[in-house]
């Protein structure tokens, strides 16, 4: 293991059990905690951008204040470049520039929009040679050429366009001309060439059409042009082929179609042109259009291309008018067969035509998706298509997929479609799990054959299209799409697949995810708990690459060209690794069959490895609870790190909390951890009030670093300077009991964090929001464990949120709790008891700790009933309870005013209850409703 070179202090070790000495001992005591004021200054760390050649590096930095910057990092030096406002950094692929977004300040963005005008960017470009800065003013969008010698920069729109076009420069940024054009509404540079392909989009279609522009030579061709709008231009990977397509006209029908155009040869003077016209293709089933919603695909060897097709909507026919299959005859009988008894016209529907429609919705049980999940998914349900193979020399156009061809994919290369029948399974999916049969489909011939049964992990094919693979049971399984075989191809291997901490208690068994390929399919690379797996997808065997299980350290590959979907065998893989009960991390390297190297294993949080494209130059992060992430640069060891970025360096100015890991069973003997973060004024010998926030599993958060938001009201940062303890403690579960579970692993988790001896046992706290929040409401009705609790959109009772909606989704809430979080498998008339144990409502009369629970009108995760429930209940019981309710927000507070006060509501009622400050009247005796509208009332003198 190599070391870092850091411009800080170097960080201290971990001791397990202990605290982590304080980097400035004594001393940093005697700084001050920070204040609301002090808040906005501080950094978050963007994601990082290595320029081809490694020599520099470009981050984004936001601040709690919402302004931010770019900062242009030379790697071999302390040169840097600073932009106020930047953002979406790129690197050309020469590395001789580099072209940003720079945007306007939080005040003056707030300005513009209060005056009704548009917010909008610039763009900045770097010349990363001679330093020299220049900015284009009004640009929404840019893009390099392939080879980076070429810039597009499109404009906005005028206000008010009737068409979609904009104008686009284009910069030679070596020879410094400029081309422009205008009108263009869409424009795609040539993957492996320098040739940009653009749609125009004018006022009335007037010269609408796909130009071709080659900036080597200045030529400008008109591939089409028609009073049509064209949309989705696609390439061919590495090749100068392209496709689009183009609207026309057809006012019988109300959606729109489309012809299919293609060319191949672009870069020859002779290219060939294709066309699918639905009009004129007999292979095109009547009544089918070809639709814009899936994106043109094409084959690997380019003689096919993938498209969408849709069966059409037909046009309301006009007043009085008869549809194409009636006659004004018939319109006359049907009238007279409408007449009642009396004598009087009928009504077919229920109401006249020119009537207003009734606001209703019609709900059904038979209903397999709920009319709230269809509403959620209109449009989705409106864009399902199915997929057909166009053959561009044949002029043939063939129907893949079949009946019934849910979520279909193009397998790598064309040469295969995969296609989900999700229907055997909808009726069980109301509730439960949704299954689905897995098929092939030959492209070329349209053959559908059954791969399998009943599948719901479903990883889809493979980088080089030969395999299609799914999760089952307890391995994965491959089918042979070449041969038809099938084979579960880890069985035997002697890992451990099925991640048993998730899966006990659902129909989904759920793996630890696969970590790539390598080239030609050769391998996949299949993680397990602790370790990565070579495994043969031919059903051959597999070897396990890493280590990880005997020490508990778990591996996982590092993708560091995001742009490859697989692993070259000859070269190293990077792993990064994580100490289950160390909480070390760091970054491993190996040889294909070589036992790994751990390169960096420290008390730190790492992540963000990355390579530059064209040198052997690597960047990483890393951070701890008391250093703020900073990006380090290195060589392929990752050695001798260079530390590049700062973030937040004023942090030295202020006391800081640091961080201790806590161990300890619960109550059936589960070995479990918890984070323990120390007020950042601590002082050894006192004791303190402390914070217990909850969710599932928190101890890996020991070394994230916190900015002090308070947007975020539930930062751990802002409540240690605030002079709290706050443990953050692994929760786990049993089935059917997970209030209890809770409870049976909260306690002996707070007793643990209390022996250290540093916390006052009479002051402690309990939080969490949602599951947390459940979590938080039903323990306050089991013990009196806590002075006081908090608990932001809590389930209060699993019986009827068990018959509510995911409004946000639609769904019911039934399947979360059969089949996912809830693990309670069965519904709540077939185990009565286990639904009413674990509700916090039916326990309402054992609460003695003051409550305050957080809800949005318009949560559409939990229920606001949910809150208005157990309200009523607190009142009816005499309680102890403060409802905070927040006007039209979700299962989250999006407004920044409504986050700072809850922010500031949750100090207040710890700061009363575990502190003993002063309670505001909110918390003693709430406030009268025109008090809170208006203000407060004045008193009558008499």
């Amino acid at each position: 293991m190599r070391s870092i070179t850091r411009r800080l202090a170097p960080a201290p070790a971990l001791i397990l059990g202990a605290a982590l000495a304080s980097p400035a001992g004594a001393a940093a005591q005697e700084k001050p905690t920070l204040g609301t004021d002090d808040y906005d200054k501080w950094e978050r760390l963007g994601q990082a951008t290595l320029s081809p050649d490694g020599l520099w590096l470009a981050v984004v930095i936001r601040r709690v204040d919402e302004s931010s910057e770019l900062r242009v990092h030379r790697t071999d030096s302390d040169s840097v470049v600073v932009v106020a406002e930047g953002a979406r950094p790129e690197f050309g692929a020469d590395g001789g520039w580099l072209a940003f977004a720079t945007g306007v300040s939080p005040d003056a963005r707030d300005a513009l929009r209060e005056r009704g005008d548009p917010v909008r960017n610039d763009v900045g470009l770097l010349n990363l040679t001679t330093g020299e800065r220049e900015e284009v003013e009004e640009v929404q969008s840019f893009s390099f050429s392939d080879d980076g010698r070429y810039l597009a920069l499109s404009r906005y729109a005028p206000a008010e366009a009737g068409a979609a076009g904009v104008d686009v420069l284009v910069r030679d940024l070596a020879g410094g001309g400029t081309m422009s054009f205008g009108n263009v509404s869409s424009l795609a540079w040539q993957e492996d060439g320098n040739l940009l392909a653009m749609t125009l989009d004018a006022e009335d279609r007037v010269g609408n059409g796909v130009r071709l522009y080659d900036p080597e030579t200045g030529r400008i061709r008109s591939l089409d042009s028609d009073e049509a709008r064209y949309r989705e231009l696609t390439w061919r990977a590495d090749a100068p082929d392209l496709a689009v397509l183009k609207t026309f006209d057809d006012e019988t029908h109300e959606d729109t179609a489309h012809v299919a155009l293609a060319w191949r040869g672009l870069d020859s003077g002779d290219p060939a042109a294709f066309s699918l016209d639905p009009r004129e293709s007999p292979e095109l089933p009547a009544g089918t259009r070809i639709v814009e919603h899936r994106t043109p695909v094409w084959s690997e060897d380019g003689a096919t291309l993938f498209l969408g097709t849709q069966e059409r909507i037909p046009a309301e026919p006009a007043d009085n008018e008869p549809a194409d299959n009636e006659t004004a005859d018939d319109d006359a009988a049907e009238d007279g067969a409408r007449a009642d008894d009396s004598g009087e016209e009928g009504e077919a529907d229920g109401a006249d035509d020119d009537e207003e429609r009734a606001g209703v919705e019609i709900w059904h049980s038979l209903d397999l998706d709920p009319v709230p999940q269809q509403r959620v998914r209109e449009n989705q349900l409106r864009r399902e298509n199915d997929i057909g193979a166009w053959d561009l020399a044949a002029g043939e156009f063939l129907l893949l997929g079949g009946d019934h061809a849910d979520r279909a994919e193009i397998a790598e290369g064309g040469g295969h479609v995969l296609a989900r029948d999700e229907t055997p399974y909808d009726v069980e999916a109301m509730f439960r799990q949704q299954f689905h049969d897995l098929y092939a489909v030959d492209a070329r011939t349209g053959s559908r054959a059954l791969v399998r049964e009943r599948v719901t992990l479903d990883m889809g094919g493979s980088p080089g299209g030969r395999y299609a693979v799914w999760f089952e049971g307890e391995d994965y399984w491959t089918h042979d799409l070449a041969t038809g075989e099938t084979r579960n191809v880890t069985a035997g291997l002697g890992g451990t697949f099925v991640d048993l901490d998730r899966t006990p208690t659902r129909e989904q068994m759920s793996g630890f995810g696969i970590a790539g390929w390598l080239e030609d399919d050769a391998a996949m690379l299949v993680n397990d708990r602790f370790d990565v797996w070579e495994v043969n997808p031919d059903g051959s065997g597999g070897r396990r690459l890493t280590e990880g299980a005997e020490a508990s350290i778990r591996h996982r590959v590092v993708r560091l060209d995001p742009e490859t979907d697989a692993f070259d065998p000859e070269v190293p893989l990077y792993y990064s690794t994580y100490g289950e009960w160390t909480k070390k991390d760091g970054f491993a390297r190996a040889r294909r069959g070589e036992t790994p190297e751990p390169l960096i294993w420290e008390d730190a949080s790492f992540g963000g490895l990355l390579k530059a494209e064209d040198a052997d130059v690597y960047a990483f992060r890393r951070e701890r609870f008391d250093d703020s992430p900073d990006y380090f640069v290195t060589g392929p060891d990752l050695d001798d790190a260079r530390q590049i970025t700062r973030t937040n360096p004023f942090q030295d100015d202020y006391a800081w909390g640091r961080t201790q890991l806590v161990e300890y069973e619960n109550e059936w003997g589960r070995r479990l951890q918890g984070a323990l973060i120390y007020p950042a004024n601590y002082e050894p010998g006192r004791q303190y009030p402390m914070i217990v926030h909850h969710y599932e599993l928190l101890s890996q958060s020991l070394h994230q670093y916190q900015v002090p938001d308070p947007t975020q009201y539930y930062n751990v940062q802002i409540w240690s300077q605030e002079g709290y303890f706050v443990f953050r403690p692994d929760v786990v579960y049993r089935d059917r009991r997970p209030g209890q579970s809770n409870v049976e692993t909260l306690r002996p988790a707070v007793a643990a964090a209390v022996e250290t001896g540093m916390i006052d046992a009479e002051r402690v706290g309990l939080i969490g929001h949602s599951w947390g929040g459940y979590q938080t409401t039903f323990f306050v009705t089991q013990d009196d464990l806590f002075a006081a609790a908090v608990a932001g959109a809590p389930l209060t009772n699993l019986m009827s949120m068990y018959l509510s909606f995911y409004w946000n989704s639609g769904g019911t809430d039934a399947r979360i709790f059969e089949i996912s979080q809830g693990r309670m498998q069965v519904p709540w008339w077939e185990d009565w008891d286990s639904y009413f144990n674990n509700s916090p409502i039916h326990h309402i009369e054992n609460l003695n700790t003051p409550l305050l629970i957080e809800f949005g009108t318009e949560d559409g995760a939990v229920e606001f009933n949910q809150g208005v429930e157990f309200y009523n209940a607190a009142r009816r019981a005499g309680k102890q309870l403060v409802m905070l309710v927040y006007e039209g927000e979700n299962h989250g507070l999006a407004e920044e005013p409504n986050q700072r006060d809850y922010q500031r509501r949750i100090l207040e009622w710890f700061g009363h209850y575990l502190k003993g400050e002063p309670a505001p009247a909110w918390i003693t005796t709430g406030v009268p409703f025109l008090e809170q509208k208006d203000g407060p009332r004045k008193k009558k003198v008499s």
